[in-house]
C-alpha cells in the first residue's frame, strides 16, 4: 500500500496511532491500514496526543480566530474546548504524568512570541501556568522517589526542518533537572546543533538534532554521556517525534515512521485515508477576494481582469465574461489589452515565465474539449499588415514545427519536452524564438534565461509592448515580429514603471540609480533601436511614474524633490514627510510652460482641431523630443507638496493617488478601531489649473487608452467613472462592474503545484547568493515536488514550502499564509487583568496599569466609570453566569472590540456583597498592555538597584513601534547618570542605524540658559556609560544593533548570543492565493573582521549571562541585574558628564583704556621726522579722553 496522503504530527498509544491529515485528526492501527477520521472541522489542526490512559485525545485547532486546545473521546464524541486564550502562539505539547495536557502559549505574556508552559486539566478547570519561562516543551522523566527528573527544551523561533542546519542563538537547547531539585543545567552543551523534542525512554533522554547536518533522532544518558544516533535520514528531516515511553513515531516527508525501540530500525507505516479529500475538490473562485487588477481597453468599455492567476475579458456594463487564461496549473498575470481584440500577459504555462499574445475572441477548439486557444493569430499575415478582423498587426510564425505545450511545470518535467520545443524556449539573446499561433492561437515570447517580468505596457497603436523586469531591464517587444530587443538595464533593482507616448514612438521609464531609492526618468525612441537613451532627470532624487500628456507635448512625472521640512514635535529633528510634487517636462525646446506667461496671454495644451466646425476630432499628435538641455525644461505643477503616487495622464488632465499623512502604528487615529484613510484620486486640470477629487477612496486605478475613463478598484469591487469630472454615486456614468459574471472553478491540487514551482523559482532567481550557497537547487525541486500530489490542504502546502525554504539554511525565508479563522468568528476579548477562580467566583487579582501614551495599553476595567478593584468578582457577562471552570474567557469569544456587559460583585463598606452592571469594550490583545507593565517593572528594578541614578530603555523592534517606544522615555532616561539599553526580544526591522546614532551620542557641549537647567549637546545624548542587554530573541535588525553597538563601542554587550539572521527581505512577491513567500535577498557584511559571520551564528555578547529556567522560577532577571552591576563599575572609571557650575562666567567688562599709542612714541617719531599734531585740549579740562 503506497502512501497517497501527507501525514503529520503523529502520536501513539497501544495499537493505535493518531495524526493530522487534510486539516483534521485521524486514527489508524499502528500496524498500518485504513485510517478513520476523528474530527471533521476542516480547520488547521496540530499535534493530537493520547491521554496517558488512552481514552481521550487532545489537540490544537483554530477556534474563532486562533488555535485553541480541544479534546474528544478516542471513540468519538464529547468534544470540548479547553482553552480560550485567543493567542496565535498556542501549541499542544503532550500530557504530564497526572493526565493534564501540557500546552504552551504567550497568553498573559508581554511578547506574543514567547510561550510559557501550562497544565490544562481535561475537566475544563483553569489552566495552571508553569514557572520555567519561555519553553518549547517539557518532558517528565520516570519518578525517583517523590521527585521526577525533567528536561526542558528551549523555545524555538522556527522548527528545525524550517531552517535546516541553524546554529544561531535560539538553536534548541536542552536543560535538565536530573534529580528534581529545581536546578537546571545544560544537557549536551557541546553539541553544535538545533535540539528539540526531548523524550524519556529506557532511562535515556531521546531528542531530535541536526548537529551532523541532518535531522535525526539521538539519545544520551541523563548525565549527557553515551551519545547514540537512532535514525539515518538524509533527504528529509525527522520531525514531530512522539513516544509512549517505549516506542517512537515521527514524520518525515509526509510519511509516518515507527521506531519500535531504541535498538530497532525505523519502519514506515503504510496508512491510507480512504477520504474523498474535501480540500482537494475543485471549487468556485471567489473573484472579488482575489481581485488583483482591472486594466481597461482603449475606449474604456471593457477590461482585462486578473484574479487568482486567471485573466478574463469583461465588459463594463453587461454581457458575459471571456476567458483569456484560466488554468489552475498556470499563473497568468499582468494582463493588458492589446489593440481591440488581443491581450498580452505573462504566464508560466511551460514551467518558466514568458510573455504571451493571445486573441481574446478566438474560435473555440471543440476537438480539444473547448479550449479557447485557437484561431487567435493568423499564421500567414505578412509583417506590418493587419490581419483580417484583428485590429492588430500580428506576427508570422517563427518556427512552423514548434507548438505550444502546457504540461511542463518545473525542472522535473523538462526532460520530457521535445528538443524542438526546448530550443524554441531557450535560444537567442534577450528572447527565445516565438512559438507560433498556427495551432495554439497564441504567440509565446520567452527569455534566454529565467526572468520575472515586472511590468507590461502596450503602445497605443498595439505595435509594441514595453517590458520591464525585476532585474532592472527594459525591453521593447515588436508585436509584428515577436522580437524582444533590449533598451536599458540598471544594476540597482527592478523597473516597473513604463509609459508610451501618444504616437507610440517614444518609451519612458523610471530607473533606479542607487540602492537607496533614487530613480531617474529616461526616454528612448521606441522605433529606432540605435537611438540613444535620453536622461530626462539625473537621478539625484526619486523621480517616478512617468506619463505623457495626451497632446504629446509634455512628459509628466512625480518626484521627491520638494525640500520643505517639518520640525518634529517630540525631539530635535527635521523630516520631509510629504516631499512629492508633480512635474512636467517640455519635450520640445519651443514648447512653453502651460503655467507661465506667453505673448498670447496664456499657455495651455493644444486641443485637437474640430472636424467641419463640429466636435473636436481626436488625432494622434506627432511627439517631438529635443534632447539637448531637456533637464532644464522641468516645470513644477502648481499644487502643494504631498504624498502622491501613480500619476497618469487623462484628457487635458493629470491624475494621481494622494494619501494623507498618518502614523505607521495607527496609535494616532481617533479611536483604536479606526482604519487608516484610503488613498483618494485627484485630478489636476491642465486647462483650468483646478485641483479636484475624482474618487474619494480607492486602492488602485487605470486609465483607458483614450484617456476618457478611469477603472477604479476598491475593497474587492470595480467601477468605472469618467476621467473628466467627479460624478455622483447614483449617476448613470458611475458604472459598477459585476464581477460575478466571471465564473471559474479552481482545482486546488493544480494550484498547489503551480504555487510550489513559483516559490521554488523565486528562491532560485532572488536568493542573495547566485550560486545558492552551493546547494543543488534543481535537486531540491526534484526531491520535494512529488510530495505536492500527496497534499490534503493548503496548510499542508504551507508546511511543504517552509521545509523546502528550510533547505536554504538562511534566515528570513518565510512563508506567510492568509490567516485562517472560523467563518463569521470575531476575535477573543480581553479585560486587561489577571483573573483567577476563587471561593466566590472568578476574581480580579490584578488590573494592569495603564500607559497613557499608548492607546492599546489601558485595561477596560480601569476605564472611567468601571470602578473595578482587585478582589471583585466577575459574576456574569451579557447576563450569562460565568462558568465556574472555564471562567470569563469562555464568554468573551468574539467579543474583541465590541461592547459587553459585566456583572461585578464587590463588597460594600459593611462587607456585604453588592452587585452592579458595567459596560466595557474588551481588548483585541493584551500584549501591548502587558508589555508596558513589563517595561515599567524593569525600570523600577533598575531604579531601586541604583538608588534612582540609572535609566532604562527597552526597544522592542526596529520599526515604527520600537521607534515610538524608544522616544517615550528617551529624554528622562538618557539624562540619568548611566543607562541600560535593553534590546532583548528585539524583533528586528530597519531602524537600527537611527537607534545606533541616538544611543551612541556623546555629550560634547552644554546649553546653559538663564533661569533654566543645562541641556546636553547633542540633544538626547546619554550623560554617562551605557550597557546593552541582548539575548537569543534579538534578531535581524536586533542582531545588527547588537553588532553595531560592539563595533562603535557604545557600551559592553551583556546577555546571550543573538538570533543570527541578517539576510533581509523586501516582500515583493505573493503566490496566487495571497500567501507571501520571502526570498533572503539582502545579505549584511560587517567591518571589524566580522564579515559574513553574523548570519546563522548571531552576535556574541561581551559578557555572557544566561537566563536558566530556575531563574524564571525564582523571579529573577540575571541579565538585567548583571547590567546594573557593570554600570556601577563603569561609573567609577567613567563618571557621568555633568554641566559646568553656574559660576565663573567670562567677564564682559572691558579693561581700562590704555594710553594713546602716540603718547608713548612721540620722541621716536620726531627723531624720524614724523610730525605729530597734538589733539586740541578744551579750556579748563585735562588732556584726557573721556569717552566710554
Amino acid at each position: 500500500m503506497s502512501p497517497t496522503a501527507y501525514l503529520r504530527y503523529p502520536d501513539l498509544h497501544g495499537d493505535l496511532v493518531t495524526f493530522v491529515a487534510e486539516d483534521d485528526v485521524w486514527m489508524a492501527p499502528v500496524s498500518g491500514g485504513r485510517a478513520w477520521r476523528i474530527s471533521s472541522m476542516q480547520l488547521p489542526a496540530r499535534s493530537p496526543k493520547f491521554s496517558p490512559d488512552g481514552t481521550r485525545l487532545a489537540w490544537q485547532v483554530v477556534q474563532g480566530g486562533a488555535p485553541e486546545i480541544v479534546t474528544a473521546d478516542v471513540q468519538g464524541g464529547d468534544f470540548r474546548q479547553l482553552t480560550f486564550w485567543g493567542s496565535q502562539s498556542t501549541r499542544l505539547k503532550g500530557f504530564n504524568s497526572a493526565g493534564d495536557v501540557i500546552a504552551t502559549s504567550s497568553v498573559e505574556q508581554e511578547d506574543n512570541r514567547l510561550r510559557w508552559a501550562y497544565t490544562v486539566p481535561l475537566d475544563g478547570t483553569a489552566p495552571v501556568k508553569l514557572p520555567y519561562g519561555p519553553v518549547e516543551t517539557i518532558a517528565e522523566g520516570p519518578a525517583v522517589g517523590d521527585e521526577r527528573p525533567m528536561v526542558i527544551g528551549s523555545m524555538l523561533t522556527r522548527e528545525q526542518a524550517w531552517w535546516k542546519r541553524y546554529r544561531g542563538g535560539t538553536a534548541g537547547k536542552l536543560w535538565i533537572d536530573a534529580d528534581g531539585n529545581g536546578e537546571f543545567v545544560r544537557l549536551v552543551p557541546e553539541l553544535d546543533g538545533n535540539l528539540s523534542d526531548p523524550m524519556w525512554i529506557d532511562g535515556r533522554v531521546v531528542f531530535l538534532s541536526d548537529h551532523e547536518g541532518y535531522g535525526n533522532l539521538y539519545s544520551v544518558t541523563p548525565q549527557g554521556t553515551d551519545l547514540r544516533r537512532h535514525t539515518d535520514f538524509e533527504g528529509f528531516y525527522v520531525r514531530h517525534a512522539s513516544s509512549d515511553g517505549t516506542r517512537i513515531v515521527f514524520e518525515s516527508a509526509g510519511r509516518i515512521w515507527l521506531l519500535a525501540s531504541l535498538d530497532a530500525d525505523a519502519q514506515p507505516l503504510e496508512i491510507s485515508l480512504g477520504s474523498a479529500g474535501t480540500a482537494r475538490r475543485p471549487r468556485p473562485l471567489n473573484v472579488a477576494r482575489h481581485l488583483a487588477a482591472a486594466v481597461p481597453d482603449a475606449t474604456g468599455t471593457a477590461s482585462v481582469v486578473e484574479t487568482h492567476g486567471t485573466l478574463h475579458w469583461l465588459t463594463h456594463r453587461d454581457g458575459p465574461s471571456r476567458v483569456i487564461e484560466a488554468d489552475s496549473a498556470v499563473r497568468a498575470r499582468l494582463g493588458r489589452p492589446l489593440g481591440e481584440t488581443h491581450a498580452v500577459f505573462v504566464s508560466d504555462s511551460q514551467g518558466e515565465e514568458a510573455i504571451y499574445i493571445r486573441k481574446v475572441f478566438a474560435d473555440v477548439d471543440t476537438a480539444s474539449g473547448g479550449s479557447a486557444r485557437d484561431g487567435g493569430l493568423p499564421a500567414g499575415s505578412p509583417a506590418n499588415e493587419p490581419a483580417a478582423d484583428t485590429g492588430l498587426v500580428l506576427p508570422s510564425p517563427v518556427s512552423a514545427s514548434s507548438t505550444t505545450t502546457h504540461g511542463s511545470r518545473g525542472p522535473q518535467d523538462r526532460a520530457a519536452v521535445p528538443a524542438a520545443q526546448t530550443e524554441a524556449q531557450d535560444t537567442a539573446a534577450g528572447a527565445s524564438p516565438a512559438v507560433p499561433a498556427t495551432e495554439s492561437g497564441t504567440v509565446r515570447i520567452g527569455f534566454d534565461r529565467p526572468t520575472r517580468v515586472s511590468e507590461l505596457v502596450p503602445s497605443p497603436d498595439g505595435q509594441r509592448v514595453g517590458v520591464a523586469t525585476e532585474y532592472g531591464e527594459v525591453f521593447i517587444l515588436e508585436t509584428s515580429t515577436a522580437e524582444l530587443s533590449p533598451v536599458a538595464a540598471s544594476e540597482f533593482g527592478a523597473v516597473d514603471q513604463l509609459a508610451f507616448s501618444p504616437d507610440s514612438q517614444w518609451l519612458a521609464w523610471a530607473e533606479p540609480t542607487t540602492g537607496e531609492g533614487r530613480t531617474r526618468i529616461r526616454l528612448r525612441s521606441a522605433v529606432d533601436a540605435s537611438a540613444p537613451v535620453i536622461d530626462v532627470t539625473d537621478g539625484r532624487f526619486a523621480d517616478h511614474d512617468p506619463s505623457f500628456t495626451r497632446d504629446g507635448r509634455y512628459l509628466a512625472f512625480l518626484s521627491e524633490r520638494s525640500f520643505d521640512p517639518v520640525y518634529d514635535t517630540h525631539r530635535f529633528d527635521l523630516s520631509f514627510p510629504s516631499s512629492t510634487k508633480p512635474f512636467l517636462v517640455a519635450l520640445a525646446a519651443g514648447t512653453p510652460s502651460p503655467f507661465g506667461p506667453s505673448v498670447s496671454g496664456g499657455s495651455v495644451p493644444v486641443a485637437a482641431e474640430a472636424a467641419d466646425g463640429g466636435t473636436p476630432k481626436k488625432t494622434v499628435p506627432d511627439v517631438q523630443v529635443d534632447a539637448e538641455r531637456i533637464g532644464d525644461r522641468i516645470i513644477a505643477v502648481p499644487v502643494p507638496q504631498g504624498r502622491y503616487t501613480k500619476l497618469r495622464a487623462a484628457d487635458s488632465a493629470l491624475l494621481w493617488q494622494a494619501n494623507d499623512i498618518y502614523g505607521v502604528t495607527g496609535d494616532g487615529r481617533a479611536t483604536a478601531t479606526d482604519r487608516d484613510p484610503a488613498a483618494r484620486l485627484e485630478r489636476f486640470d491642465l486647462l483650468t489649473k483646478d485641483l479636484s477629487v475624482l474618487v474619494p477612496a480607492l486602492e488602485g486605478y487605470e486609465v483607458s487608452g483614450d484617456g476618457s475613463k478611469v477603472v477604479v478598484r476598491h475593497e474587492g469591487s470595480v467601477r468605472v467613472v469618467p476621467a473628466a469630472s467627479r460624478v455622483e454615486e447614483d449617476s448613470v456614468e458611475n458604472i459598477r462592474v459585476d464581477l460575478d459574471r466571471i465564473r471559474v472553478r479552481i482545482d486546488p491540487v493544480k494550484v498547489w503545484g503551480q504555487a510550489f514551482d513559483e516559490a521554488w523559482r523565486l528562491q532560485r532567481d532572488f536568493f542573495w547568493a547566485p550560486d545558492m550557497g552551493g546547494l543543488d537547487w534543481e535537486g531540491v525541486h526534484a526531491r520535494y515536488r512529488p510530495l505536492v500530489d500527496n497534499l490534503g490542504s493548503h496548510d499542508d502546502l504551507v508546511d511543504l514550502l517552509w521545509e523546502m525554504h528550510g533547505e536554504l539554511g538562511t534566515s528570513h525565508a518565510y512563508v506567510t499564509p492568509v490567516p485562517v479563522t472560523e467563518q463569521g468568528a470575531g476575535g477573543q476579548g480581553f479585560l486587561g487583568a489577571d483573573l483567577r477562580p476563587g471561593a466566590g467566583g472568578w476574581e480580579v487579582v490584578r488590573i494592569l496599569g495603564a500607559e497613557s501614551s499608548d492607546p492599546q495599553a489601558t485595561s477596560p476595567l480601569s476605564a472611567p466609570g468601571a470602578d473595578v478593584h482587585p478582589g471583585d468578582v466577575i459574576a456574569a457577562i451579557d447576563g450569562v453566569p460565568v462558568p465556574p471552570r472555564e471562567g470569563p474567557a469562555a464568554l468573551l469569544t468574539g467579543a474583541a472590540g465590541r461592547t459587553v456587559e459585566l456583572t461585578i460583585v464587590s463588597a460594600d463598606d459593611a462587607g456585604a456583597p453588592s452587585q452592579r452592571r458595567i459596560a466595557v469594550v474588551p481588548l483585541r490583545s493584551e500584549e501591548r498592555l502587558r508589555y508596558q507593565n513589563w517595561v515599567h517593572a524593569n525600570r523600577r528594578i533598575v531604579r531601586e538597584a541604583s538608588n534612582g541614578a540609572f535609566g532604562y530603555l527597552h526597544i522592542p523592534d526596529m520599526v515604527a513601534n520600537g521607534w515610538s517606544q524608544l522616544h517615550r522615555d528617551l529624554d528622562q532616561e538618557a539624562s540619568r547618570q548611566a543607562l541600560v539599553v535593553d534590546v532583548r526580544r528585539n524583533r528586528g526591522g530597519h531602524t537600527s542605524q537611527l537607534v545606533a546614532e541616538l544611543i551612541g551620542r556623546k555629550v560634547t557641549a552644554w546649553d546653559m540658559p538663564r533661569g533654566g537647567q543645562p541641556s546636553p549637546y547633542p540633544a538626547h545624548a546619554p550623560r554617562g556609560p551605557v550597557v546593552i542587554l541582548t539575548d537569543e530573541f534579538a534578531g535581524s535588525d536586533g542582531d545588527i544593533i547588537t553588532q553595531v553597538s560592539k563595533l562603535r563601542g557604545i557600551g559592553p554587550v551583556i546577555g546571550t548570543r543573538t538570533w543570527g539572521g541578517v539576510v533581509g527581505i523586501d516582500g515583493r512577491f505573493n503566490l496566487v492565493d495571497g500567501t507571501t513567500v520571502n526570498q533572503p535577498r539582502y545579505a549584511y557584511w560587517f567591518t571589524g573582521g566580522v564579515g559574513w559571520g553574523v548570519e546563522n551564528r548571531g552576535v556574541e555578547p561581551d559578557i555572557e549571562v544566561t537566563f536558566p529556567p530556575h531563574a524564571y522560577v525564582a523571579g529573577e532577571d540575571p541579565q538585567l541585574e548583571h547590567g546594573v552591576g557593570i554600570l556601577r563599575e563603569m561609573l567609577s572609571e567613567l563618571p557621568t558628564d555633568e554641566p559646568p557650575a553656574l559660576t565663573g562666567y567670562p567677564t564682559l567688562q572691558p579693561a581700562p583704556l590704555p594710553p594713546r599709542p602716540q603718547d608713548g612714541q612721540a620722541g621716536s617719531r620726531q627723531e624720524n621726522g614724523d610730525l605729530s599734531i597734538p589733539a586740541p585740549v578744551s579750556a579748563g579740562t585735562d588732556a584726557k579722553d573721556n569717552r566710554h
